[in-house]
């Protein structure tokens, strides 16, 4: 009979677990702040002249954050034909 024990989790492996985990969290708080942060400074984009002219700036640039920047211009600009609509 073949009997393999069970091995437990080290110390040593635990503390690399937990810090791990510490850094993915400090990761996501930072990029939950940088987000927040750039939907600040692109609410200022409202009107629809501020809007295409940043779009413009961004036109060629492929990143993941331009692409989140053309949506929340996009999502500005929704706002704006509501709030204008309304009036």
């Amino acid at each position: 009979m073949n009997y393999t024990p069970r091995h437990h989790s080290s110390p040593s492996r635990t503390r690399q677990l937990i810090a791990t985990v510490r850094d993915d969290l400090r990761d996501r708080r930072r990029a939950r702040t940088q987000g927040r942060n750039l939907e600040r400074d692109l609410a200022t984009y409202s009107t629809p002249s501020d809007v295409n002219d940043l779009l413009a700036t961004i036109a060629s640039d492929g990143s993941a954050e331009a692409e989140r920047m053309r949506s929340m211009l996009a999502r500005n600009m929704r706002h704006y034909q509501r709030v204008s609509v309304a009036s």
